[in-house]
């Protein structure tokens, strides 16, 4: 049986690194699917239990220098993977301290040892001891891993900074030993400082990045601070405060004014909500009883109570978190670019650096080993696939967390580099661009039998459609019976009772004969939704319903087309309507009396002319066409999260969030651009440079190589938080 699990990852220090964790994983028996996470340190874990378990995936990822954590309980997995992390954050600390001092004091005594009464043998022998420490505490970790990883024959950053602090501290021992020998100039200058050096600019760019990436989460942190701890409940007559993950359903839960709601739940008294942290809305929501609540939520006006419904990852802000979680796990298309190359970067640059000692060796003149040697060491260290491996995650996990903060939930990097690439959006009109709660304006019945009232209410409470309720409700006799209803999406019911057929929908889907009283009917509600209801192909009733025009539906439409998008309006309902909605929302392109069929073969002409088409609709009547569309997208309350199979869903009300997402995403692809370009660039003009290819005129020791390649990566990272603006 397939399960998926989502597993702290620890130990990981750059883009290799989780590249190598996802290799190893995906080559182990029984894994259908994995994605490593760099910056939330998790793998995504798709695996066949009967073939393997989370003990042996453990023992896969331990095998190649790192650790995972597999505990079944989300609370104790986080508590332990933020430990991890704290832990691993002060020795990080500890050792940039150890590494720092030692190097300054390892710089002294390699150039000016009498400043402090040394000898020049003492100088070389405290030296020793100083880059021992450095060499086997403050980079101990990178060796243990690039051993592991040599064994599988993956290769990571570890395995450039451990190549080059290993070459340049057994250099300095052997140098060392001839001195003692009486041949102290045979091989120059010892590199004990460079050991020194080296580990103090990488473990310094290590702290500064892993600073930066925390801020690429601030948002996912925020989602997840949202739920209180505690919640505030009636218990056998009394009122007592118990954690909420306790709570069960059904409990009455108190909530006074500045209180965030624990759960999700059903009001018992009216009460004022801020939904900003779900929805983007700044202004409170005011509510009755009866109406939903939800978790992370803010209680703003006086105190209320509620039903408990929905707890833990059952509730909205649960199911946001997962989404943004697996959104920012995944990858985008622009991501296999990083892939491929950090797959073979590496290993070039170990062959880049044996033919720099080589070339200096063979054809240098003065020292040309010695200078070979030190060549090679620059360019082991400045090289940085982690720059091109942070190119895309970064952005990707800063873009997602902004977007959530919008109120617009994107469910994977696919989906958001394909909303920079859109350049038609064809929009349902209720519910996406109205608020889609309907009231009956008026109905025309050609009927006087109160069983066809009856019909209709029963055949309602089978539909799925959002009109479907409120007409059961109005039309409801008190009787029930049994009744086989067929739905057509996007065009209505039908079923049969005592030898009649009934139909009920739009025109196209209900057939029949007009009559003066329906025209007439059917031009005063011109621009409403009309319900036909037809038994025997004969008309009996005509519904008009009409829902309000969202507020913000003609600003966010004209800024669409601002952007240079096609819009298109495509609707089951009369084209004269259609066409006249079109018209006042600012729509150029509409058309009328479509069915789901009719809108998926709309989409599939417009594909075939080159366009990239977006479909805004309810995800339930439009499914083949949100089906067929390159994205789909929902206009969607915050109760139908759960249910709904979106590629990007809006829990605001604003269709503005539309505007806002397709900005974000050009951005977020343009900062993945310039990311790339950076990476490339930088190791494109650095490694020609550290490997002496301009000297004399240009050197670079290695020293400021290790600051070069720990500065690339901050850069990488800091640019993608320009996306939290």
């Amino acid at each position: 049986m397939l399960k998926k699990k989502i597993y702290t990852v620890t130990g990981m220090s750059c883009a290799g690194c989780s590249a190598a964790v996802q290799s190893a994983l995906q080559k182990s028996a029984g894994v259908a699917d994995v994605s490593v996470n760099l910056l939330e340190s998790n793998a995504s874990i798709t695996y066949d239990d009967t073939k393997t378990s989370p003990e042996q995936l453990q023992a896969i990822v331990r095998g190649i220098g790192y650790d995972m954590l597999i505990s079944d309980d989300p609370t104790e997995q986080s508590l332990q993977s933020d430990e991890e992390a704290r832990k691993a954050l002060s020795q990080l600390r500890v050792k940039l301290i150890i590494s720092a001092v030692l190097s300054v004091i390892m710089m002294v005594l390699g150039m000016h040892p009498h400043l402090i009464g040394m000898g020049v043998r003492t100088g070389e022998l405290l030296n020793l001891f100083c880059a021992s420490v450095v060499y086997f505490y403050c980079a101990g970790g990178y060796h243990v891993r690039a051993l592991k990883q040599l064994r599988h024959r993956t290769f990571t950053m570890d395995t450039l900074i451990s190549m080059s602090t290993t070459v340049a501290y057994f250099f300095s021992i052997i140098r060392l030993v001839y001195s003692v020998v009486g041949q102290s100039d045979l091989l120059g200058s010892s590199y004990f400082d460079v050991v020194g050096m080296i580990m103090t600019f990488v473990l310094l760019g290590k702290l500064l990045e892993e600073r930066a990436k925390d801020r690429t989460n601030d948002a996912l942190k925020k989602l997840v601070s949202l739920a209180p701890s505690t919640a505030i409940v009636e218990q056998d007559g009394a009122v007592v405060e118990k954690p909420v993950e306790l709570l069960r359903p059904g409990e009455i839960v108190l909530l006074r004014k500045g209180d965030y709601v624990p759960v999700d739940g059903s009001l018992l008294s009216p009460g004022s909500f801020d939904e900003s942290s779900l929805t983007g809305e700044s202004l409170p929501a005011d509510k009755m009883a009866g109406d939903p609540v939800y978790s992370g939520t803010v209680s703003a006006g006086s105190s209320t109570r509620f039903v408990a419904e929905k707890i833990g990852s059952e509730t909205l802000l649960g199911k946001i978190i997962d989404a943004v979680r697996d959104a920012q796990a995944s990858k985008a298309p622009i991501q296999r670019i990083a892939d491929k190359v950090s797959g073979v970067f590496v290993p070039a640059i170990l062959v880049i650096a044996l033919m720099t000692f080589l070339a200096w060796g063979f054809l240098g003149d003065t020292t040309p080993w010695l200078r070979g040697l030190y060549h090679a060491i620059s360019v082991l260290v400045i090289a940085c696939p982690c720059a091109l491996g942070l190119a895309t995650p970064t952005a990707i996990t800063v873009s997602m967390g902004r977007a959530s903060e919008m109120g617009l939930l994107i469910r994977d990097a696919v989906a958001l580099e394909r909303l920079s690439k859109v350049t038609d959006i064809i929009f349902d009109k209720t519910g996406t661009l109205t608020e889609g709660e309907f009231r009956i304006v008026e109905d025309l019945w050609l009927s006087t039998d109160p069983m066809d009232w009856t019909l209709l209410s029963v055949a309602e409470r089978h539909s799925s459609h959002l009109l479907a309720e409120i007409l059961s409700e109005t039309y409801n006799t008190g009787k029930s019976m049994d009744l086989v209803v067929n739905e057509v999406a996007g065009g209505g019911l039908s079923f049969a009772h005592e030898g009649h057929n009934y139909r009920v929908g739009n025109k196209a889907h209900t057939p029949h004969i007009p009559t003066p009283e329906s025209t007439a009917f059917e031009k005063k509600h011109a621009t409403g939704t009309l319900v036909y209801y037809t038994k025997d192909s004969k008309l009996i009733a005509i519904i008009a319903l009409d829902d309000d025009l969202r507020k913000d539906t003609p600003e966010a439409i004209a800024k669409l087309s601002q952007r240079g998008l096609d819009l298109h309006l495509l609707s089951g309902d009369q084209d004269l309507r259609v066409s006249r909605f079109a018209t006042k929302v600012g729509i150029d392109n509409a058309q009328g009396g479509m069915t789901a069929l009719d809108k998926k073969q709309y989409i599939d002409r417009l594909q075939s002319s080159g366009k990239v088409v977006a479909m805004v609709g309810d995800g339930i009547n439009d499914s083949p066409a949100l089906a067929t569309a390159d994205l789909s997208i929902a206009m969607s309350s915050g109760s139908d999260i759960a249910t709904d199979v979106a590629q990007v869903t809006a829990i605001t009300d604003s269709p503005l969030v539309l505007d806002e997402g397709i900005a974000l995403s050009k951005r977020t692809v343009r900062i993945i651009y310039e990311n790339f370009f950076w990476a490339f660039i930088y190791n494109l003009i650095a490694i020609p440079i550290a490997a002496g290819l301009f000297y004399p005129t240009i050197v670079i020791s290695p020293m400021i190589a290790a600051a070069a390649m720990a500065m690339s990566s901050v850069c990488v990272v800091l640019n993608s938080l320009r996306l939290k603006k």
